[in-house]
């Protein structure tokens, strides 16, 4: 068994690697006289995507991931909720809620800036009834333009969860780090990359989401995306690796 662990975690911290090194180099390839800076205002984001499956196998899943962002001189704020459902010959396959808010507020035009952040998390499969993040950060952007943003962040947390089965609550003190890339490919097609790593005093985790979206018809397309999150040492009786591959329809505005 310990074999199989190493040999997921392997796959998990490549897939993390790929996405940091596309991370480091992607800036590389922006355009040198490309400098303009996002656009100001709200953006808004809904992703749809979903399965149906009757007959021999019954399974339903529905999985939705919205993101609201509003941009100023000073300040950018996001906000993303998730949730993945799915039911398999009438019994829950899968069950995650996130709701998050960052708020960033600039300390130059468009390189460093100081991070606020909290998160909540509701997932049926992850051994937690449900965890609750909060915390200050720092990051910098390494491009900040309308074809590209590349930004590395650090921060410190506080996190509060709740163990199912257990009756001492997980209170922690963590550090994250990530990495964050989108690059426009071209007038129709983007690629995103996400990396995430946190660590405390019981578990280290990490999560990578590669994603392409492709323009269908003019605020409509079509995204693949590839999810990895990987736990050191998740409670007992859950698995310390979870994959998600996704294709869904994204409407913006």
């Amino acid at each position: 068994m310990n074999a199989v662990h190493d040999v997921l975690l392997k796959v998990c911290v490549a897939v993390l690697a790929a996405g940091l090194g596309f991370a480091l180099a992607a800036p590389a390839r922006a355009a040198e006289g490309d400098k303009t800076l996002p656009p100001l205002g709200w953006a808004f984001e809904v992703a749809l995507g979903g399965s149906l499956a009757t007959g021999n196998t019954d399974r339903q899943a529905l999985d939705l991931n919205s993101k609201a962002q509003l941009r100023t001189e000073r300040r950018e704020d996001r906000y993303r909720l998730l949730g993945d459902f799915g039911r398999e010959n009438g019994v829950v396959t899968a069950e995650r809620i996130e709701a998050g808010l960052q708020s960033n507020y600039n300390l130059s035009q468009d390189k460093f800036y100081l991070i606020g952040f909290t998160q909540y998390r509701r997932d049926k499969f992850s051994g937690f009834l449900y965890e609750a993040e909060v915390g200050p950060g720092l990051g910098y952007r390494f491009v900040y333009t309308d074809r590209m943003t590349f930004a590395l962040e650090f921060s410190t947390g506080y996190r509060h969860g709740e163990l199912r089965g257990v009756v001492n609550d997980d209170d922690l003190i963590f550090a994250r780090g990530t990495a964050t890339v989108d690059y426009q490919l071209s007038d129709q097609a983007k690629l995103t990359n996400e990396a995430l790593v946190t660590g405390d005093n019981q578990r280290v985790r990490m999560e990578d989401t590669l994603s392409v979206t492709s323009t269908l018809i003019r605020d409509i397309a079509l995204r693949a995306s590839l999810n990895a999150r990987y736990v050191s040492n998740p409670p007992v009786g859950i698995k310390k690796l979870d994959t998600l591959s996704k294709v869904a329809l994204v409407y913006a505005f």
